[in-house]
């Protein structure tokens, strides 16, 4: 992202990830997942005709995923226990609101600035990476590819990071487990080719994992 922009972009992710209790590096794990995965996924599923531009927007754009949670109250975000129905629908609403916020900068975009097809591969992480391939997911129960490709990738390495990474609900899984819990569907149904990526790219994953661990403990 350039400019004033990508600079304010760049400070609301580091900002929400500062609100959000034992949130720290989930931002830069999910780039780096989607990264490994669109390597992938570009290589073995070429029905996805992605190029290596909407590869290189799709990985900037992943750590905006959760944006709309700038709009979530601490008292919610951070609750230590399970949310009620009332308090999950406000969070799932995050969804919606990141769409609102690059649809407000997309509004007063002309479509041969630079940044204007990245901004448009932001709104739709942003509002479908929750959606789930049977249709089980959120805002708008999408099935399939009526997904966007980027949505379901960011989607997927956002399940695997929250089930591997400590919450203020909960703490990590280790990794076998956490892998074997996306393969069963507990973290909601996904694309059965992006499940066969995530199978082939399982070693580079918790390579990464164990780097930040590592990193971690100094």
């Amino acid at each position: 992202m350039s400019g004033a922009r990508g600079k304010l972009i760049v400070y609301m992710c580091s900002l929400i990830e500062s609100r959000n209790y034992a949130a720290e590096n989930h931002c830069e794990q999910i780039k780096k997942f989607t990264e490994i995965m669109l390597e992938k996924v570009r290589q073995f599923c070429p029905e996805y005709e992605l190029d290596e531009k909407k590869c290189e927007h799709i990985v900037l754009a992943s750590p905006t995923h959760d944006i709309g949670k700038i709009s979530i109250s601490d008292k919610i975000l951070n609750k230590p226990g399970r949310l009620t129905n009332d308090e999950f629908m406000v969070m799932k609403n995050h969804t919606l609101k990141g769409k609102h916020i690059f649809e407000n900068m997309l509004r007063d975009m002309d479509e041969t600035d630079p940044d204007y097809e990245l901004f448009c591969c932001c709104r739709e992480i942003c509002m479908f990476h929750h959606e789930r391939f049977d249709g089980s997911g959120y805002p708008f129960g999408l099935k399939g590819n009526e997904i966007p490709i980027g949505a379901q990738i960011v989607g997927l390495a956002d399940a695997y990071d929250a089930l591997v990474s400590e919450r203020i609900y909960k703490p990590a899984y280790d990794k076998e487990e956490a892998f074997n819990m996306i393969l069963e569907g507990e973290c909601g149904v996904f694309n059965p080719r992006l499940i066969e990526i995530f199978r082939m790219i399982r070693m580079e994953l918790e390579e990464i994992l164990e780097k930040t661990e590592s990193s971690n403990i100094y």
